[in-house]
């Protein structure tokens, strides 16, 4: 079939969650107004939002479809009420995209072409660059090492020019742009709202790939990221907290061991948060240990963190 056809052809929804950032998603929206045709439809999750974030999507994008939340769900939780809703709607393929993000307007059709190509991938990613450094990755696949514990984003801040341009197999994509099969979604669930941010993406692809599926990535899919920008940055505490606590339960959960090689591998995990929290985000200890205590606590979901940190009431 030609691949334009296949694209025309295809029920697909792009699904957004925003929380307090309006201003990103309306940038976000009017990339996709460029998008390449056939012109999908596109599901506006409300997280919760206090900053007028709906009235505005109302009043210059009146053709999104807005789901409006009372409480902020999470990335884990509002996109699986915008998942629903899509699929409710006889939706074949689902893409998930971050409000923060701007889109080559082919970078959609360039999943889809890729879904069609390769019919055993159930999740596509996007090659995700730096919205601030658009010739530099921020991620292109993400990989686990089941024993170490090493979890990290392929051809992290490497130049575009010097990454591969053919889909790869990956162990997961980034949730910034993914691309979710219907079929791929009815076997393995939604995201399990444990993560609440963080992880959960991962732990998505995981659970596809132990159900036979591939997880690919396309790097003539092109997105921009500011990356973690309703968080408060890449490497805000909000990002540190979750990010600790959930890189526990993700290898725990995915990949159970024996108490023995669980506690050496849980030793390492704590190793390499810690020199995330201490170096990369620039001494941040005390949302690294609120992870590894909640974590050991089963303090699992949505936690309200400590406003010293600089997370406001830790929505």
């Amino acid at each position: 079939m030609n691949k334009r056809l296949f694209c025309l052809q295809i029920n697909t929804a792009i699904v957004i969650v925003s929380w307090n950032g309006m201003e990103d998603l309306l940038k976000c929206l009017a990339s996709l107004e460029k998008l390449d045709p056939p012109r999908p439809r596109i599901v506006v999750v409300d997280n919760g939002s206090t900053d007028g974030t709906g009235e505005a999507v109302r009043d210059r994008f009146p053709e999104v479809e807005l789901l409006s939340l009372s409480e902020n769900l999470g990335f884990a939780g509002g996109n699986n009420r915008g998942i629903e809703r899509a699929l409710g709607g006889g939706a074949e393929y689902v893409c998930l995209l971050n409000n923060d993000t701007a889109v080559d307007p082919g970078f959609l059709n360039a999943l889809l072409r890729a879904a069609g190509e390769f019919p055993r991938a159930g999740i596509l990613g996007s090659r995700v660059l730096y919205r601030s450094r658009p010739e530099t990755v921020w991620s292109q696949g993400i990989s686990v090492g089941k024993r170490t514990g090493r979890v990290y984003a392929a051809h992290y801040n490497r130049p575009a020019r010097e990454v591969p341009e053919t889909p790869e197999n990956a162990d997961g994509v980034s949730g910034a742009a993914m691309l979710l099969r219907a079929e791929t979604l009815r076997q393995t669930g939604l995201f399990d709202e444990d993560y609440f941010l963080c992880f959960e993406d991962l732990d998505l692809c995981l659970r596809g790939r132990e159900r036979g599926w591939e997880v690919m990535t396309v790097p003539a899919s092109k997105v921009y990221h500011s990356v973690s920008g309703s968080m408060g940055g890449e490497y805000s505490p909000r990002v540190v907290y979750y990010s600790t606590r959930n890189h526990f339960l993700l290898l725990n959960r995915r990949f159970p061991f024996p108490p023995l090689p669980r506690g050496i591998r849980n030793l390492r995990i704590a190793i390499y948060t810690a020199l995330f929290a201490l170096f990369t985000a620039k001494f941040q200890p005390r949302p690294w240990a609120r992870g590894i205590l909640d974590y050991a606590r089963g303090r699992l979901g949505k936690i309200i963190l400590d406003g010293e940190w600089g997370v406001g009431n830790g929505e």
